[in-house]
C-alpha cells in the first residue's frame, strides 16, 4: 500500500508540472475514423485505462512492459500526450528526462479521461498524410476533394493506410505500393467485419485519385 500510495504521488506530481490538460476534441465516428484506427490496430478503437503505476514500467531495469506489448489505444495516448507537450513553452532549465516523465504521466492521465473516440479523432487531426498534408480533413480535401464522412470505401481505405508511412506509400509517387497498402487495409475490414468480399473485390478495382485542384 505504501509503494502504491508513493507511486499515485508521483503522478500528481506530474500532472502538476505538465500544467495546462489537454481537451479532447468532440468525437468523430465516421467511417474513416474507424478504419484510421483499423489500420493502426487490426480491431475497432479501444482504450484501456492505464494507472499510476504503469510509470514504474518505464524505469530503467524494469521490464514489466515492452514496447511491443503496449496496445495501439497506449500507443497513440502517448503520441498525442507527447505532440500537446510539444505546444506548450518549454522552461530553459527543464532538461528532456523532466519532458520524458511528463509525456508517461499525461499518458496515463489521456487514457483514464478521454474515450477512444475523442483520441482517434485527435490522431486523425494531427496525423500526417505526406504532400504537406496535416489531418484527415486536408487529406481527403486534396485527393478527393469532400470531407471524410463523404468519402468512398476504397478512398477511405486508401487514406487510412498513409500515416504509417506516407512517403512508402505515396499513391503520386509510388502508386504500386499505394495500391498494395489500399488493399491490405480492405483485408483488415474484411477480417474485422465490416465489410463484405463483394465489397472488396469492389474497392480493389477502383483506380488511384487524382487530386483535387
Amino acid at each position: 500500500m505504501l509503494l502504491l500510495g508513493s507511486v499515485e504521488a508521483v503522478y500528481r506530481y506530474g500532472l502538476a508540472r505538465v500544467g495546462e490538460l489537454p481537451r479532447p476534441p468532440p468525437p468523430r465516428t465516421g467511417l474513416a475514423y474507424q478504419v484510421l484506427w483499423l489500420a493502426e490496430e487490426g480491431g475497432p478503437p479501444r482504450l484501456e485505462p492505464l494507472w499510476p503505476w504503469r510509470l514504474v514500467s518505464h524505469v530503467p531495469g524494469v521490464q514489466w512492459v515492452r514496447r511491443a506489448q503496449r496496445s495501439a489505444g497506449e500507443f497513440l495516448a502517448s503520441m498525442t500526450a507527447g505532440r500537446w507537450l510539444a505546444s506548450r513553452p518549454r522552461s530553459e532549465r527543464e532538461r528532456p528526462l523532466h519532458r520524458t516523465f511528463q509525456t508517461l504521466v499525461l499518458t496515463v492521465w489521456i487514457s483514464r479521461h478521454w474515450s477512444a473516440e475523442e483520441l482517434l479523432t485527435a490522431y486523425a487531426e494531427s496525423a500526417r498524410f505526406g504532400q504537406g498534408l496535416i489531418g484527415l480533413d486536408a487529406a481527403a480535401r486534396r485527393y478527393f476533394g469532400q470531407e471524410p464522412e463523404r468519402l468512398a470505401l476504397h478512398e477511405v481505405a486508401l487514406l487510412a493506410g498513409l500515416p504509417q508511412s506516407p512517403s512508402r506509400y505515396d499513391p503520386l509517387r509510388r502508386p504500386e505500393a499505394a495500391l498494395r497498402r489500399r488493399d491490405f487495409v480492405l483485408s483488415r475490414l474484411l477480417s474485422a467485419g465490416l465489410i463484405s468480399e463483394a465489397q472488396r473485390e469492389e474497392a480493389r478495382m477502383q483506380p488511384l485519385p487524382v487530386p483535387a485542384k
